[in-house]
């Protein structure tokens, strides 16, 4: 079972994150009136700011009309596949690649010696 249907079954409230690119790195702080900054980056100019899932694209809706906003987009984090299976198998991928990629370079050092 994957992590989303275990947090599905619990009594949570349902969260989802708001990526807000900004014109100005001041302006964040008027966001707090629409949920939870977990995030900012000062040199890229965005935030992210927890909001409830039910209210997402109502609160998306009024922070893209803010004129201290460039843009706005809800997170993709439902398309990430959290199942054990999954991660396990690119975990297992990525070992093999870098075995062939120290083993080139093995080979290569070894021709450079001779």
């Amino acid at each position: 079972m994957s992590i989303n249907q275990e947090i599905e079954n619990t009594h949570l409230t349902k969260r989802v994150a708001l990526i807000i690119y900004l014109k100005s790195v001041s302006d964040q702080y008027k966001l707090r009136h629409y949920g939870d900054i977990v995030y900012f980056s000062k040199k890229m100019k965005y935030c992210i700011l927890y909001v409830n899932r039910k209210e997402a694209k109502d609160v998306k809706n009024q922070i893209v009309q803010l004129d201290f906003v460039n843009y706005v987009e809800i997170s993709p984090e439902e398309k990430v596949n959290l199942d054990s299976q999954h991660i396990e198998g690119q975990l297992v991928k990525m070992a093999k690649e870098a075995e062939k990629k120290l083993q080139l370079e093995q080979e290569k050092n070894e021709d450079q010696m001779q």
